[in-house]
């Protein structure tokens, strides 16, 4: 049974139509009899609406637009999941703050999202799409297909406090500003048709060859990310897995292309499949391969003492990601296992004093020679 996220006791079915100036997101109809009752009341800032879930739910809404200082609460106390069907054609927004204790999905297959707020809850699906409800609402493995939606555009904040973000349209945009975290996997796919395995199946992203788009310039965290897109993937924000042991996965349809721009950062053991560009250039797939999946290394040198005694031994430092050139020395931390003692002080890594270069991507292991 799940924790309610507050106490409701008295909560009764009310259907409340609040003014426009409350930023109300509307009334939906419950298309799962006897599965949610709701509450309506204005705040301050705008209105707040908590639904109590006692099972898996379908809720159909009109146009959706939920205003900034608005609140929108899941409360599941039984089911797993709340199906929100966004049905206007006008452009739907989540610009306000959206939690729970469950699984939470939004779907807007006949408009564009824009999500500029807070979503929260224990998995998350925002996507410009139509969904087999069914297969979502029991875990299963589930399918998206296009409808005139289109784009998805992130640039609030979406976590998953106990599972998996997933991101799909035929075009995903995560802005700048944008935050994407999960506790188990971010998964953002961009196509007309996308598949979600069920868990436990490894790689669970699949988008169908032909159109797709994702754009990716802010920062998601999340222990596995896949990001896969029918046409093109673009990074240039941060994708970022948290070791350099976890992966990252990109992959694009036939004759579709990936693009890693200059302040685009990976961190994590980067599997690409499709052509890869680096900064606009064209890489070869031997070159692909190199540098987005095998370990780069770096040879130190033998350190040693005015007299002629070795501080430290010749080794080579091992990332399992991409490395660039820059001139900021932070980036430079590493395990103390990997550090390197100077003649002024033995616990200063000797890259960070030497601040030659550093190292962007993942924590580092060495090799002894």
């Amino acid at each position: 049974m799940k924790i309610s996220l507050l106490p409701l006791a008295g909560l009764l079915p009310v259907f409340l139509v609040v003014s426009a100036h409350g930023q109300a997101a509307g009334v939906p109809v419950l298309s799962t009899p006897g599965t949610a009752t709701w509450l309506s009341e204005i705040t301050s800032s705008g209105t707040r609406t908590v639904f109590t879930i006692t099972g898996d739910t379908v809720l159909d809404w009109g146009q959706f637009n939920l205003g900034s200082g608005s609140e929108l609460v899941f409360d599941f106390i039984g089911g797993n999941s709340v199906v929100n069907m966004l049905n206007g054609t006008s452009t739907q927004t989540i610009s306000g703050t959206v939690s729970s204790n469950g699984n939470v999905g939004f779907f807007s297959p006949n408009a564009p999202l824009r999500v500029t707020g807070t979503v929260t809850a224990e998995n998350v699906t925002l996507a410009t799409m139509n969904v087999d409800q069914q297969a979502f609402a029991g875990g299963d493995t589930f399918t998206m297909t296009a409808g005139s939606g289109s784009a998805l555009t992130v640039t609030g904040s979406v976590t998953a406090t106990r599972g998996n973000v997933v991101l799909a349209g035929q075009t995903v945009r995560v802005g700048g500003s944008g935050e994407i975290t999960a506790t188990d996997a971010i998964r953002i796919g961009g196509g007309s048709r996308i598949t979600v395995g069920k868990s436990g199946l490894g790689r669970r992203l699949k988008a169908d060859n032909g159109d797709g788009f994702v754009l990716h310039m802010g920062r998601s965290r999340a222990p596995r990310i896949e990001v896969a897109a029918g046409r093109e993937i673009n990074v240039g924000g941060r994708l970022d897995t948290g070791s350099s042991s976890r992966r990252i996965f990109l992959e694009v349809g036939q004759d579709g292309k990936i693009l890693r721009e200059g302040t685009g950062v990976m961190v994590g053991r980067t599997a690409i499949n499709g052509t890869y560009l680096k900064n606009g250039v064209r890489v070869g797939p031997d070159d692909v391969v190199r540098s987005a999946v095998n370990s780069s290394t770096v040879k130190l040198p033998v350190v040693k003492r005015p007299g002629g005694t070795t501080v430290s031994t010749s080794r080579t430092l091992v990332n399992d990601v991409p490395m660039s050139a820059s001139m900021d020395s932070a980036r430079d931390s590493k395990r103390e296992s990997a550090r390197v003692a100077s003649r002024a002080d033995a616990k200063k890594p000797m890259l960070a004093r030497a601040s030659f270069f550093g190292m962007r991507g993942g924590s580092g292991g060495e090799a002894k020679r």
